[in-house]
């Protein structure tokens, strides 16, 4: 059997062959390829390559500018905004209720819607509540009713602002502006005059009486005024019967009918 015996590197002709000078050239040619190379890799052109790539680079720009534009105007916004802190509701409200007093400081639903926002800050709840907003009645109160002169006669603001007062005054301080009040002479003012000497209980059963006969006795003679005296004599009495002393009792009887003949 003939077996076929492949040249090796020490046989004649592969010696020969090597030896044989070069007929390719193995150095990388200068020659570039059609489509230049970018890192590596041949960019093949597209149909309308070139005019995407164009607005691709229109659009980034745009966008680029567009955000740095608004970057520098919410800066600035922001600068701005910084300087300006946002009113409340309750705030709003305020502001425009003290604008509708400087167009108009007449206006008494105004003034009380004033107050009774004020008061809304502090809950009768809270701590030191009483003192709080009478402090705070005190104050919006007497701007009102120094506002105008038509406002000084005024029972609401005047009947506030005494009941405000009669928390932190002292009493020779209550008393002093209880007197200007009743100089205004209207029948509530005389009633809640009345409704504060019984409460303080000044002098006793007596005292009282004495105090609503000063009140029968300044109280006009115009129906109004008749219909001021049925009140007082009407508080008396309840009064005398709150104090102990029945209705049906001879002291009562002769107290009160002592206080109707003297009034």
């Amino acid at each position: 059997m003939y077996l076929l015996q492949l040249p090796t590197l020490t046989d004649p002709s592969s010696r020969a062959l090597l030896a044989v000078a070069p007929t390719r050239s193995m150095i990388t040619s200068d020659t570039k390829y059609k489509y230049e190379e970018i890192d590596g890799f041949l960019r093949l052109p597209s149909r309308g390559g070139r005019q995407a790539e164009q607005a691709y680079r229109e659009i980034t720009l745009a966008a680029r500018d567009s955000d740095s534009g608004s970057d520098a105007s919410s800066e600035g916004s922001s600068d701005d905004d910084s300087n300006i802190t946002p009113l409340t509701s309750h705030q709003q409200n305020l502001k425009a209720l003290e604008q509708q007093i400087t167009s108009d400081s007449s206006s008494i639903p105004t003034w009380l819607s004033l107050l009774s926002r004020t008061l809304s800050t502090v809950p009768p709840t809270s701590k030191n509540a009483p003192k709080a907003r009478s402090e705070i009645s005190l104050s919006i109160l007497s701007r009102a009713l120094s506002s105008r002169p038509s406002n000084g006669t005024n029972k609401y603001l005047r009947l506030k602002y005494l009941k405000a007062g009669e928390e932190v005054w002292h009493e020779s301080k209550l008393r002093a502006e209880w007197e200007d009040a009743l100089k205004v002479g209207q029948v509530d003012i005389w009633m809640e005059w009345l409704e504060w000497r019984i409460r303080s209980a000044v002098g006793g059963i007596n005292g009282v009486v004495e105090d609503a006969q000063r009140a029968l006795r300044s109280l006009s003679d115009t129906e109004e005024g008749e219909m001021g005296r049925l009140r007082v004599i009407w508080r008396i009495a309840v009064a005398l019967q709150n104090a102990g002393l029945s209705q049906a009792s001879s002291t009562s009887t002769i107290m009160l009918s002592t206080f109707i003949q003297a009034s």
